[in-house]
């Protein structure tokens, strides 16, 4: 299992709980996702990155997945998204 299917899942399991999440949230929660459901261990940066790379192409299309940028109410500079099926 890859980086980008391990970040491709966790997206797919929020999506049915909170479809709302924010980088800190992110960074927080994934290492720990891939360390228990796939048994991988890297770095939040790692996953990061791979994100990073997942928003730039078409691969949550792919997966019925759109992803849109939202504010977070109490700091602008923190990035959000939330998760939409397509």
């Amino acid at each position: 299992m890859t980086i980008e299917n391990i970040v491709i899942n966790w997206i797919k399991s929020r999506v049915r709980s909170n479809p709302n999440f924010y980088s800190y949230e992110f960074e927080e929660s994934i290492p720990a996702y891939g360390r228990l459901t796939e048994q991988k261990v890297h770095t939040a940066s790692s996953y990061s990155r791979s994100f990073r790379k997942i928003r730039e192409s078409n691969t949550l299309d792919k997966h019925g997945i759109k992803l849109t940028e939202i504010q977070h109410e109490n700091n602008s500079k923190v990035k959000g998204w939330k998760i939409e099926t397509l």
